[in-house]
């Protein structure tokens, strides 16, 4: 909700965009994919990218983005769940699935973080050659960033996902576009457990997407979780945000991966097109 008077300066300007933005997006009868969505979402990623790092802390600050900020990281978990959906039928019903993929909009930034998680896991220490076996929690419909993966390192990917909606739409993704054999996604509940323990069996990487625990509670549940399934040195790597950007993705404390049982071993803030922050970690490495 607004408040009566605005914020002023550079950092009023962008705390009465991101208000704007929200109150817009709220107002929509849905956030399924149309040229006014995906304006709207396009603008706010594009706000909180490019603002001036300087006005971060101000911005966040503000009564009424500190008051918004958690239902607009639920808008955002709602418009790319739909987003992902819709191309994950867009592409199932293409003559040619992998032209299609190529023009999902935001290809490019997730060929970005694939690089940069891949580098960031080297820089680490992670032995050469990159993941031999990766479990990825929070596929979705449409699990691009372990097609990516797969792609990029030649690892074998297993896909978790709470959403049997989703698994099996993901599955077919994966086998329209030739990728079944090297990618698969199971049903698993990164929360409870639920055949977690049995998809990151044998895997040297896990990797959690962003928009699994939207909260830091639920981000905590989550880490307490895989430190009870993964065994000792396996690597963790979790998408984060950082400044404006958490306004668009949940963050990952540090703090508490380390006393959820995992040794933090890199932290990497990107300042240009990509959104999401990399943490790179391991289950119960002592120094």
């Amino acid at each position: 909700m607004r408040t009566a008077v605005p914020a002023r300066g550079a950092a009023g300007a962008v705390a009465d965009r991101v208000v704007s933005l929200h109150d817009r997006l709220v107002a929509l009868d849905g956030l399924a994919p149309s040229p006014l969505v995906d304006a709207l979402f396009g603008d706010l990623v594009r706000t909180c990218r490019t603002a001036d790092p300087r006005t971060t802390g101000t911005v966040l600050a503000d009564d009424r983005v500190r008051a918004l900020r958690h239902r607009l990281v639920d808008l955002c978990a709602r418009g790319e769940t739909q987003l992902e959906a819709a191309w994950a039928t867009r592409v199932l019903e293409a003559a040619d699935p992998e032209a299609d993929l190529a023009r999902f909009p935001y290809l490019a930034n997730y060929e970005a973080l694939t690089r940069l998680e891949v580098h960031a896991l080297a820089a680490a220490g992670h032995e050469p050659g990159g993941p031999r076996q990766v479990c990825f929690v929070g596929g979705g419909p449409l699990p691009l960033s372990a097609v990516l993966l797969h792609r990029t390192t030649s690892a074998r990917v297993r896909v978790v996902d709470h959403d049997p909606t989703a698994v099996d739409l993901a599955n077919r993704v994966l086998d329209a576009l030739g990728a079944g054999d090297g990618v698969r996604c199971v049903p698993a509940d990164a929360a409870s457990g639920a055949g977690l323990a049995a998809a990151a069996e044998g895997c040297d990487l896990v990797v959690v997407a962003a928009l699994v625990g939207l909260t830091r509670e639920a981000k905590r549940q989550v880490l307490r979780t895989l430190a009870g399934v993964l065994a000792p040195g396996t690597w963790v790597l979790l998408r984060s945000a950082d400044g404006l950007r958490t306004l668009l993705y949940p963050t990952v404390d540090v703090g508490d991966v380390s006393r959820c049982g995992f040794t933090p071993e890199l932290l990497v803030h990107p300042l240009g097109d990509v959104v999401n922050s990399v943490l790179v970690a391991r289950r119960g490495v002592t120094r």
